[in-house]
């Protein structure tokens, strides 16, 4: 059964609950090239300030000079959400009001602007504003057949509101910063969503895969609903529905049977077909997430797609298939236990990881299919758990690293945190930590050498006379999707301060494996000084960290809190699931630090009841993929995903990504808590096996490693527990029992742990 459950899961989450979507053979075997990237696009770059703020209004010039005035100019612009344009001192162009309009940002302009450019210098200004969010823009200048201009890191910005002249080519912009490129078109959170742009934005990486899916079932769409599902395959004749009047169009729902990533080509006898895609049946009918008269979708997420069918057409013939894009890694990763229902959530939680696989490891592929270091501290976890991937880990973390850089020398400090955000540069620290004990790259370690000294000091930079965190740099400090977490409160910052600890221990620990002795003492100091004066001023005298989830969870994950804390806060239940409607709650992104913080104080049957009560709940209300946002007790209604997340701190309805990798961390937690297994050595040279089971019977799984796979099958048997392992060559497992060791390997040797080396072993106790 273990071995098969990969396949099944891929073929068809459900677990038997409906017929398997046929699969190319090739899905899950090893990739066959390794790409060195994404195919070099010479364009334009989303750019925005070095700080990211919300409601934020952002000022742009890019300058060029022309040898003579052009017959033809274009300038193609658009902006995150609204902008005005001018060159040479004139507006050209702005973004039409349109309040029932949330996809502004999608239509590009295309301004004529030779009659405004002259010989000589010119500049083109943008005031670019987002309500509700940071500010950004994408534009494009072509004269006379010639790309003379685009947005990238030669620009210069402004948040600061500008004195007179400053859309004028002689207007001294000394004071201003270089702009921070976000992606290039058709990459990160806009995809190729743009409309209008002047050149191709499908950039798919020659490292991804693809693979043709075939709809599932298919059925006729009343409203917001779908009725009357039937088999489908890709190609069908659909008659138009009964009752249908013939100057209304008719729709039809296709269902590839679980969450994909990549595009639908539906091509019908008929012209005029307009699709939708969507996660949900909801959103799919309701609210598309991409929307398109052409015959195929954009690349994004989505298990439905809405086919809409002219009016007077009386039937068609539809031919409707997936392209599903994927990374082409295997699953080596293995989970079965006694309890099915952990079983999936680990399998949705390795497949959540996996389709965020994408030209990065994405936050999400339908939103905002960008590489956020917070996701990635999650789903790499995962990752080096599941599949052991060396390539887009290490191309992932390098680019969120260099992100905020500013193609300055690495060893020069950065120009903010990574993606704007405190935490999101501690858990790049702690994310490069873990993976160097998973995989043991001391090359790839050593070539981050001079960044993660720089990123450390940046850091370092932001403490204050007594050992705590200050936010000098004026950064985002979110800590979580969560009353008081979501920008600088004192929560915030106390729980921020506790992850700098964790940052700080962590780099020092690198440091000292590179042989970097004076710089890991030096941090390693300052982690103990941080430490010190989060025991003397968080710490509450009831031996807990306060009342909120995060701040404890926090507070045992970095290793603040003694172990009689830690014993306290899980004493206290104030790590449990909540069991009312809460803003106070966790979302599923730090959930994760919760079962970390719980396996850390071996409390095995508190994290497993988490997973159950949360993860499980997903599960069994249909979910393919683990959310970005969910709460097992908001009211479920007929379209749950537009209520999901509808709350003062988050993202609400269909904007919710119903596949997110900051979601997938309970596959984490039972490999390393439950199944026992983790590294304590770099590339798993040593590691521990604790099998913690709780309720459950049995549990058994595979870990890979740099030298092998880690097998493991824990049991209680009558009065026993037994342990059989299996110790790749060349490595040493440190194991314990939940009980005292009594035997080992068919002979008597008590203790309380037992050190072996490579081979297949038996170990047991009373």
């Amino acid at each position: 059964m273990l071995a098969a459950l990969p396949i099944l899961l891929l073929m068809n989450p459900s677990f038997g609950q409906g017929p398997p979507t046929a699969l190319d053979p090739s899905y899950g075997r090893a990739i066959p090239k390794r790409g060195t990237g994404p195919k070099a696009v010479p364009d334009a770059a989303w750019i925005w300030s070095k700080r990211v703020a919300a409601d934020q209004t952002i000022f742009a010039r890019g300058q060029f000079r022309l040898e003579e005035k052009p017959n033809r100019a274009t300038l193609f612009v658009t902006a995150d959400n609204a902008f005005t344009v001018y060159v040479n001192g004139r507006e050209v162009g702005k973004t039409a009001s349109d309040p029932n309009d949330g996809n502004l940002w999608r239509k590009v302009q295309a301004i004529d602007v030779a009659p405004w450019l002259t010989s000589g210098s010119n500049v083109v200004g943008v005031r670019a504003h987002n309500v509700g969010d940071a500010a950004g823009l994408v534009a494009r200048l072509e004269v006379d057949g010639r790309l003379v201009l685009k947005s990238d890191r030669g620009w210069k910005v402004s948040e600061e509101i500008p004195t007179g002249g400053w859309t004028e080519a002689a207007f001294n912009d000394a004071g201003w910063v270089v702009a921070t490129e976000g992606g290039r078109a058709g990459e990160g959170p806009w995809g190729d969503r743009l409309e209008g742009w002047p050149v191709a934005l499908n950039s798919i990486p020659d490292y991804l895969a693809h693979m043709t899916i075939a709809p599932v079932r298919w059925a006729y769409a009343s409203g917001s609903a779908a009725i009357d599902w039937r088999p489908a395959r890709i190609g069908m004749r659909i008659e138009r529905p009964q009752g249908s009047g013939p100057t209304e169009n008719w729709r039809v729902l296709l269902d590839f049977g679980k969450e994909l990533t990549g595009r639908v080509s539906a091509e019908g006898s008929t012209p005029g077909l307009t699709l939708g895609t969507g996660e949900s049946v909801g959103e799919a009918l309701d609210k598309p997430w991409t929307t398109t008269t052409g015959s195929t979708t954009p690349n994004t997420a989505l298990r439905y797609v809405s086919v809409s069918v002219p009016s007077h057409e009386r039937r068609i013939d539809l031919k409707a298939r997936m392209e599903h894009i994927y990374y082409p890694v295997r699953y080596r990763g293995r989970f079965d236990c006694s309890d099915p229902l952990l079983t999936r959530v680990w399998y949705t939680g390795a497949y959540t990881a996996h389709l965020c696989m994408q030209d990065d490891i994405w936050d999400g592929p339908k939103r905002d299919r960008w590489r956020w270091m917070g996701d990635l501290h999650v789903s790499g976890e995962v990752i080096n758990n599941v599949f052991a991937d060396l390539f887009l880990m290490e191309r992932t973390m390098t680019r969120l690293r260099e992100d905020v850089q500013g193609g300055r020398p690495a060893r020069e400090l950065p120009n903010a945190h990574v993606n704007g955000i405190t935490g999101y540069s501690y858990s790049w620290v702690v994310g490069l930590a873990d993976y160097y004990r998973h995989l043991g790259r001391r090359e790839y370690l050593q070539s981050q050498h001079d960044s993660l000294v720089s990123m450390l000091e940046y850091c370092a930079q932001e403490i204050d006379d007594e050992g705590g965190y200050s936010n000098r740099h004026n950064a985002w400090m979110f800590v979580d999707w969560a009353t008081d977490l979501t920008k600088e409160t004192p929560e915030a910052r106390a729980t921020t301060q506790l992850f700098l600890y964790k940052a700080l221990g962590e780099g020092a620990y690198l440091l000292g494996e590179l042989g970097d002795k004076a710089n890991a003492a030096k941090y390693g100091a300052l982690a103990e000084r941080v430490k010190k004066a989060s025991q003397g001023h968080l710490a509450t005298p009831n031996g807990t960290f306060g009342r909120r989830k995060q701040r404890n969870a926090m507070a045992i994950y970095s290793g603040v809190a003694t172990a009689a804390q830690a014993a306290k806060i899980l004493d206290s239940g104030l790590l449990r699931l909540t069991p009312e409607v809460s803003d106070l709650e966790a979302s599923p992104y730090y959930a994760n630090y919760l079962l970390h913080a719980m396996g850390m104080a071996d409390r095995a049957q508190d994290g497993i009841d988490y997973v159950r009560g949360f993860y499980g709940k997903m599960v069994e209300d249909g979910a393919t993929s683990f959310y970005e946002h969910y709460n097992p007790a908001w009211k479920k209604r007929d379209h749950a995903h537009l209520q999901w997340g509808e709350n003062e701190n988050a993202a609400a309805g269909y904007h919710v990504s119903l596949c997110h990798g900051w979601s997938a961390g309970p596959t984490t937690y039972l490999t390393e808590y439950v199944l026992g297994v983790s590294p304590t050595g770099a590339g798993f040279k040593t590691f521990s096996i604790s099998p913690r089971l709780g309720d459950l019977a049995w549990a058994s799984g595979i870990v890979p490693t740099p030298g092998g796979d880690i097998s493991v099958r824990a049991e209680r048997k009558a009065d026993r527990f037994i342990l059989k392992i299996e110790v790749p060559k060349g490595t040493t497992a440190l194991v314990t029992l939940p009980v005292s060791i009594s035997n080992v390997d068919g002979k008597p040797r008590p203790g309380s742990s037992v050190s072996l080396g490579a081979g297949t072993h038996s170990v047991s106790g009373p």
